[in-house]
């Protein structure tokens, strides 16, 4: 139930971002073979609120926390992308991180983990990926070799924060 809501709650804030567009068939067809796989986050780039930047503090604490998590031998967000076009999302549950109270210590618990299952679609550097009751989220996606970007990404996503990032995934082997 509560992977049901929080699913819903990252599909409506991944919603009607831009993509670019490709012609070649052949291209988005290589892609699709590209994407599929295990993909891990390994950072967050291009941190902005409401389209502005945000401080520089801001923005190091929070990649500060990503790589805590990853550190302790946690996956912050990971994607499995099979070939079936079906998508299993595992992700770190962050229910007690508050970035503006210094005093507090984070104590990072690998055992926090929502998953969610669902299926994707790409066409044209956009990705969608849906899940139950017909919800789906699409995004603009960079496939570079062994990154995978993924645009303009709200942070809620995954901390409890407003604000926009480019989430940056590594693949994991040969998928």
């Amino acid at each position: 139930m509560k992977t049901t809501k929080f699913f819903s709650a990252l599909l409506v804030l991944l919603l009607t971002l831009s993509c670019s567009k490709s012609s070649d068939e052949g291209e988005i067809q290589d892609q699709e073979i590209a994407i599929e796989g295990v993909w891990l986050l390994r950072d967050i780039t291009d941190i902005n609120l409401e389209g502005n930047p945000l401080p520089t503090e801001v923005s190091q604490e929070i990649r500060a926390f990503v790589e805590l998590i990853l550190n302790e031998g946690c996956e912050m967000m990971v994607f499995e992308f099979r070939p079936d076009k079906s998508v299993i999302l595992e992700q770190y549950d962050v229910n007690d991180f508050n970035p503006t109270e210094e005093e507090v210590e984070y104590i990072v618990n690998c055992a926090n983990i929502d998953t969610f299952n669902g299926t994707w679609d790409l066409q044209e550097n956009q990705l969608t990926i849906s899940g139950e009751d017909d919800e789906s989220s699409s995004f603009s996606i960079r496939l570079q070799s062994s990154i995978m970007i993924l645009e303009d990404v709200p942070l809620g996503a995954i901390l409890p924060i407003d604000g926009q990032g480019d989430f940056v995934f590594e693949k994991l082997g040969n998928g």
